[in-house]
């Protein structure tokens, strides 16, 4: 216990300030070590001694300038932004530069893209126009999630295939995954294929959703028409859809008012592994190329699941929170402190992105020094400290290029650096992901983004300059002199030289 209080109180004292953001933040804070705790007390029988939690130093301030600058506006420090950040003394700075950076036009752009992630957004689509303005405008995701579902845009999207839009408006919102249900029951699944089947049910337009002709389970017969119904995620009984109603709004209305709020904690989540990292998740370090993901025909060849492509299995892991669906809610209340108090605080934001990135980005959590999922740690599924992680896609390719990635199609061709940097086909829910692979080496050392990008470095920039400019931090002493020697023993190519090694460390590619 005298562990837990040291750690709670460790820089937590701000949050005493009369400031309704960061005493949210210091209430997602205390959920942390609630959830330590609990997890500490469920171990008793197989850990009598309670383990402390370890030590999770303070992220220095280049450091936390180049993480916010990245997770929330999408983009590296500027150098002039970072020798003003790193100059100035004042107690509340951080809390001014995360404010500051919700606002910038960037950070619109990172909060659409999370969006267009989770509702696969692809080219053509109508509604990305409308999708880019929300999140500019940073509405209330319960009036994203009535104008995405309600009114009938998902559906398009999926050309009327409700058992597609079905399944990912359940993976998206609810973090309930229900791809094997589509096929079969499963032991491991909470539901089951007829209750996959109601729920796709709900999203009917016109015509009509039959079982399987191999259904082999209780409640139905093959080829039987099925009748909508909602999902239960906790013990208490659903609604029934209401017949002569527009049954997409009724799903739209039912995950917005459902008495766990549900969908507030998967939106939490999302936010959190935007900011944190995927909660659990140990990184695959694993040197390997990006593959395109399997399209929703080619593993479930028709609407109709008998007509099987490739197998369940064979959609892409993703990189999303689905773990809630696994005694999220007991009698209605969420099984983790932290989701809860995360689920909460959401609300307490309005449901806004941008206002919750603030509420998180001034926890304790957010401002310790990164955390290597290599290392053990002995607590709950959250761990209050960032996760280090890759770059994302787009953060690389905008330094590199001119035509910046807002520019670009949602999916390039596969042949596009943008596709090997990690962004997805927007086939599946969350897909893109950010791997460490041989392409990714070769493009850092020997692609003509990266030579056009170091030729327009001035010969007589300063090695402070090029520091600043790509690592955003003041290079030591040491770096200093290699960095002189090299302008000693090549003048002409030194700057170039210098840039091009930056830009190939780790340091660069990973956010801390």
């Amino acid at each position: 216990m005298k562990h837990l209080l040291c750690w709670l109180l460790l820089g937590i004292g701000s949050s005493t300030l009369a400031d309704t953001v960061q005493q949210a933040a210091g209430r997602v804070d205390a959920a942390l070590v609630s959830d330590y705790q609990r997890f500490q007390t469920q171990q008793r029988k197989y850990r009598p001694t309670p383990q402390p939690p370890p030590v999770l130093p303070w992220a220095d301030d280049a450091t936390f300038l180049r993480r916010a600058c990245i997770d929330i506006a999408g983009r590296l420090p500027r150098a002039d932004e970072a020798r003003t950040f790193l100059a100035d003394q004042s107690p509340d700075k951080r809390a001014r530069l995360t404010d500051g950076l919700v606002k910038e036009p960037g950070a619109a752009e990172a909060r659409f893209r999370m969006l267009a992630e989770a509702f696969r957004i692809k080219d053509g689509a109508g509604m990305i126009a409308w999708l880019r303005q929300a999140a500019a405008d940073d509405r209330p995701f319960d009036q994203i999630l009535s104008y995405l579902i309600g009114e009938g845009h998902l559906s398009q999207r999926d050309e009327g295939n409700v058992l597609r839009t079905g399944a990912e408006v359940a993976f998206a919102v609810l973090g309930e995954d229900l791809h094997c249900a589509l096929c079969h029951d499963h032991p491991f699944n909470d539901h089951t294929q007829m209750q996959s089947y109601e729920f796709a049910a709900c999203f009917l337009t016109n015509g009509e959703l039959r079982l399987p002709r191999d259904y082999k389970y209780r409640g139905g017969k093959p080829g039987e028409i099925v009748k909508p119904k909602l999902m239960r995620l906790t013990r208490e009984m659903v609604p029934p859809v209401k017949a002569g109603k527009d049954l997409r709004m009724e799903v739209a209305k039912w995950i917005i008012t459902e008495s766990s709020h549900r969908f507030t904690a998967v939106a939490a989540l999302l936010t959190w592994r935007n900011l944190f990292g995927t909660p659990g998740l140990y990184v695959d370090h694993t040197i390997g190329g990006v593959d395109p993901a399997p399209s929703w025909s080619e593993v479930y060849s028709t609407p109709d699941p008998n007509a099987i492509g490739r197998s369940c299995f064979s959609t892409p892991n993703r990189d999303r929170a689905t773990w809630v669906g696994m005694d999220f809610v007991v009698g209605g209340v969420s099984y983790s402190p932290a989701v809860q108090a995360l689920g909460d605080e959401f609300r307490r934001c309005g449901c806004r992105i941008g206002e919750f990135q603030r509420v998180l980005a001034r926890t304790n959590a957010y401002n310790r020094a990164g955390f290597d999922f290599a290392k053990k740690w002995n607590g709950g599924y959250l761990v209050p400290a960032p996760q280090i992680r890759r770059l994302p896609a787009e953060v690389v390719w905008d330094l590199l290029s001119d035509v910046k990635s807002a520019q670009l199609p949602q999916v390039p061709p596969f042949e596009h650096p943008l596709r090997m940097l990690g962004r997805g086909t927007r086939e599946w829910t969350d897909e893109s992901t950010t791997p460490v692979s041989h392409e990714l080496v070769r493009f850092m050392l020997n692609s003509p983004e990266v030579e056009n990008t170091i030729a327009t470095e001035p010969a007589g920039v300063s090695v402070d300059d090029l520091f600043v400019s790509i690592l955003g931090r003041l290079p030591t002493e040491k770096e200093k002199e290699a960095a002189q020697q090299r302008r000693h023993e090549s003048p002409q190519t030194a700057t170039q030289d210098i840039a091009w090694s930056l830009l190939n460390t780790a340091e660069f590619m990973f956010r801390p």
